[in-house]
């Protein structure tokens, strides 16, 4: 068998790699923040795909390597998502990790055109399983082009993305019932006690709340109109009877308000 020089083997790895980059498809991954990327998505008629990741994360490097660079991948995301990543070591990425309960890496999120939370994934993926999860939710339905004309009032497009961050806070049934939403998980029952414009003003209530329950405590983000709400929903029951039971507690010892979501 003929041999060939190292240093003529070394050349051909090289160009044959070069080939390789030149022609891969890239994920444009949006350099912009996940309120822009929301509007975008909705707009366009795409979902949203979030990837939360650190330099330090070795999973995260694999995906980077492997999945990302996949041209079925690359191109499904490209051309159906608007895709962002977020480094939870930097600032505005350490604030969406809280708001998002990410304690896992790596952890993607999806979501449709209207903002909804459709999976949470919180493991590293292959390029073939992440195509799975990315065509289970490419379909029609979850992604609406979101038009506000200006000459008609824009429809009232709930959008939720729902997080465990162990926080609460209390409002009457009145002001939340309003904003009623009906999760999309079946299996699991949690007690709303409240909604707030404003993540502060829920994290103030959460302080609190804290010395008083050991339950997990879940907020989910939604947007109305284009504004921000925050719902602060508590306990993670696997029957409405226990949630009811809570929400009992709830009203008697503590006179909290709550609806079962």
């Amino acid at each position: 068998m003929k041999r060939f020089p190292l240093y003529f083997v070394a050349l051909l790895s090289y160009l044959y790699a070069s080939v390789s980059f030149a022609n891969e498809i890239k994920i444009n991954f949006a350099s912009v923040n996940i309120n822009d990327a929301r509007k975008q998505a909705g707009s366009e008629g795409k979902l949203l795909f979030i990837d939360f990741h650190a330099a330090w994360c070795s999973p995260c490097k694999w995906m980077d390597q492997t999945t990302f660079k996949d041209e079925k991948v690359a191109k499904l995301l490209n051309d159906h998502f608007v895709s962002v990543k977020v480094d939870i070591d930097e600032l505005a990425g350490y604030e969406l990790k809280n708001i998002y309960d990410i304690k896992y890496l790596p952890t993607m999120l999806v979501f449709n055109s209207q903002g909804q939370l459709l999976d949470r994934v919180e493991e590293t993926l292959s390029p073939r399983k992440l195509l799975v999860l990315l065509e289970k939710h490419n379909a029609p339905e979850n992604k609406v082009i979101i038009r506000h004309d200006f000459n008609t009032a824009p429809s009232a497009h709930v959008k939720n993305t729902e997080v465990i961050i162990s926080e609460s806070m209390q409002q009457t049934s009145d002001e939340y019932n309003k904003y009623f939403f009906q999760p999309q998980t079946k299996n699991v029952f949690r007690v709303q006690v409240g909604v707030f414009e404003r993540y502060q003003g829920a994290n103030e209530m959460v302080n609190a709340l804290r010395q008083l329950f050991t339950e997990p405590v879940s907020v989910v983000n939604e947007y109305k109109d284009g504004a921000p709400i925050f719902k602060v929903r508590i306990g993670q029951f696997s029957s409405s009877e226990d949630a009811e039971k809570f929400k009992l507690i709830l009203k008697s010892e503590y006179n909290m308000d709550g609806i079962i979501q």
